[in-house]
């Protein structure tokens, strides 16, 4: 089985730099695309056979487009600081205004607010938004606006499902995942304490626990 690492809002692949996966690891640099379905399909391209999937955040969307598109390639799922909702009006706010900013000319700004949320990967988060540039943020901001409800395609998938979240996450908080393993009460549920929103950062060891592999030292 093929495991496919999918990328958070302007993340790249450094977000996973700290965490083992099994051999045959395929890591989306960047999330792009013009939808949703685009950029699911970007995601398994030239992926042969059944996929474990694992998507973070922005990358967890792309999962449930994966899973909504092709749910017999999906062997098993794994979700990391996730939410199956569509946006909030406060959501769209915000996006609107970091779309308005970025298409200004500010989008160093945007990548400052950004960065100083994530505490002590601020460093870490920057650069990486940086690495992906202006353009790509666009299309990830579009594609957050258009987030369907995934909740019924969550409940319907009988697979292997591993849902993780940080304990501190203000994101997507630990209450979310649990709504979501209430819908897929198979679910294996991992809350890891003392990590935020970027769990492949804050907790490397945790996501490596989960996909079967030993962190990095």
């Amino acid at each position: 089985m093929t495991t496919v690492l999918l990328p958070g809002t302007l993340c790249d692949a450094t977000l996973w730099h700290g965490v083992a996966a099994p051999r045959g690891v395929r890591t989306a640099p960047v999330v792009r695309g013009s939808t949703l379905t685009d950029a699911a399909a970007r995601a398994v391209a030239g992926a042969a056979g059944p996929l474990h999937v694992v998507g973070f955040s922005l990358g967890a969307l792309v999962a449930f487009e994966v899973l909504r598109r092709w749910p017999g390639r999906v062997g098993r799922l794994t979700l990391i600081s996730a939410s199956p909702l569509p946006p909030t009006p406060a959501q769209l706010d915000t996006w609107a205004a970091q779309r308005r900013a970025t298409e200004a000319g500010d989008f160093g700004e945007v990548v400052a607010r950004i960065s100083a949320a994530s505490g002590a990967h601020a460093g870490t988060v920057a650069a990486m938004a940086h690495r992906v540039g202006a353009a790509a943020f666009l299309e990830q901001l579009a594609l957050l606006r258009s987030r369907p409800d995934s909740r019924a395609d969550l409940g319907a998938y009988g697979g292997p499902l591993t849902l993780l979240v940080g304990a501190h996450d203000t994101v997507t908080p630990p209450a979310l995942t649990h709504a979501m393993a209430a819908l897929a009460p198979h679910a294996d549920v991992r809350v890891v304490p003392g990590a935020g929103h970027y769990l492949p950062l804050d907790a490397p060891t945790a996501v490596s626990d989960a996909l079967g592999g030993i962190a990095h030292a």
